[in-house]
């Protein structure tokens, strides 16, 4: 993992207190009014609106994204829980230095979001991740990747890297080997 020194700092602390009042906040992703805080009462609703709100549905998350996920990098938090709905766990992990800190969001379908500050910087596919990351799936052949994506940018014992296309920013994808087997997929922000 690579850190960029510059980004904007932002506590652990904080994001995980951010995390915890949006999961305590029914409808707050959805911008309800009723969920959203205020410094006034609001006016009782006329009949005609009274009807026009109704209780929010639990989001849930998707199974399954898009072949290539890296448009994804540099999501919000917000627009990541407004995509994705609440996760099934979440966990800090700590780095070397203070700026190396990220909160993963875990999800069952098996992908984590990795924030650092307020934003979306890496993404892990792991079994039982159903779909496929540039048409490798967890589980492929280490050969297949070869074939798809070509030569590694950088290999070693139990790892292929790639460089991705780029977006506005340089993206990567690790795959974790073993027993020649792809069981886990990074896809991260190489400027971070």
């Amino acid at each position: 993992m690579q850190h960029h020194a510059l980004r904007k700092p932002l506590s652990l602390a904080s994001t995980l207190l951010a995390v915890a009042w949006v999961a305590a906040t029914p409808g707050i992703l959805r911008a309800e009014p009723s969920a959203l805080p205020s410094a006034a009462p609001a006016a009782p609703p006329s009949s005609a609106a009274a009807g026009a709100f109704k209780t929010p549905t639990p989001m849930t998350a998707q199974s399954i994204l898009d072949d290539d996920p890296s448009a994804l990098l540099g999501l919000s938090l917000v627009d990541s829980f407004a995509r994705f709905g609440a996760p099934s766990s979440v966990y800090a992990l700590r780095g070397d230095e203070s700026w190396q800190d990220d909160v993963a969001f875990v999800y069952g379908t098996g992908y984590t979001l990795f924030m650092y500050g307020d934003r979306l910087w890496q993404l892990r596919f792991t079994k039982p991740y159903a779909g496929s990351i540039f048409g490798i799936f967890i589980g492929d052949a280490s050969d297949k990747a070869l074939s798809i994506l070509g030569q590694p940018y950088e290999n070693g014992p139990g790892y292929l890297v790639y460089r991705m296309p780029f977006k506005s920013y340089p993206v990567r994808l690790r795959l974790a080997l073993q027993d020649d087997r792809i069981v886990d997929a990074y896809l991260f922000r190489a400027d971070f």
